[in-house]
């Protein structure tokens, strides 16, 4: 696995592989988070909150990946809500909070296509026996739905924490963030990663021709999904660079990796508004991408 964010503490605990932290300036607190956002995800394979105040500065982010991933989350729901208990953010009293899920179990349906009373149907060759909750979030600028299938637990566990909120799916943001960077562009090919889970998006100027989600163990994985997408569209990777974000480094395995294939690798940019944190061992703005598509949903 890539370790990557600014400061790395190993922790003996069981019930997570590593806690990552990023502070800014250790501004946050009791008193200050009233005036704050935080918005969180959580997924299937991790937990990651960003706080931000009202004038879009970077506060804190944290990140735990389960030590458990992978695994159905019925067998990890408790170990999660133990992180969440530890996690230095969670619990101040902010003036908003905002959840996401993530995990792989979600697929777009054309609104042609489209049946409200049909949500289990479209999962029928794709998923393994189960008990699921089913919900779909429209996309308009696409012409489409999101439909996921969240597990049980997990979707339980959502409602517990976000009592207040409609389980979104992180796919949908971030698929609006890739719309909006794609401009003009004659293709564009993008890939998010979530610790061992990429996420590979491919639209033709603005219009989406492709969004999977594709769990990995090793470089030569990753690469196999990516070469699979750019050879599906007939694309030769030598004429149209690879956007990436999230979990990757320039000095990794993962960026080496795909740079011999590629050959050029853009990071992402987030959104130009945010305040990103100054300091010589913050995270990388490519790293936060994907929480901070959360702000406009």
């Amino acid at each position: 696995m890539l370790h990557l964010y600014g400061e790395i503490s190993e922790h003996p605990r069981t019930d997570m592989d590593r806690h990552f932290l990023d502070r800014n300036g250790g501004i946050l607190n009791t008193e200050s988070a009233s005036e704050a956002h935080l918005y969180a995800v959580l997924g299937a394979e991790s937990l990651s909150m960003l706080a931000m105040n009202a004038t879009e500065e970077i506060l804190a982010v944290e990140t735990w990946q389960y030590a458990g991933a992978g695994k159905s989350f019925a067998l990890i729901h408790q170990d999660v809500r133990r992180i969440l208990r530890d996690a230095d953010l969670w619990g101040l009293p902010y003036g908003q909070v905002h959840g996401f899920l993530f995990h792989p179990k979600a697929t777009l349906i054309p609104r042609r296509l489209f049946q409200h009373g049909e949500l289990s149907g479209y999962f029928n060759l794709l998923l393994e026996p189960g008990d699921y909750v089913y919900a779909y979030e429209e996309l308009p600028e696409f012409d489409a739905y999101l439909v996921q299938a969240t597990e049980k637990a997990h979707a339980s566990l959502y409602a517990d924490i976000f009592p207040q909120t409609r389980a979104r799916h992180l796919a949908v943001p971030l698929l609006r963030y890739v719309r909006d960077i794609a401009g003009a562009e004659e293709h564009t090919i993008f890939l998010n990663l979530r610790h061992q889970t990429a996420q590979i998006i491919v639209l033709e100027r603005q219009n989406l021709l492709f969004y999977n989600t594709f769990p990995f163990a090793s470089a030569s994985d990753l690469l196999y999904f990516v070469l699979l997408a750019y050879d599906q569209f007939r694309i030769r990777p030598s004429d149209l660079p690879l956007s990436v974000a999230g979990n990757i480094l320039q000095d990794s395995e993962l960026y080496r990796t795909l740079y011999r294939f590629v050959q050029e690798l853009r990071f992402a940019a987030p959104p130009d508004h945010f305040k990103l944190p100054t300091k010589t061992d913050s995270l990388p703005g490519h790293c936060l991408v994907d929480l901070l598509c959360l702000k406009k949903n």
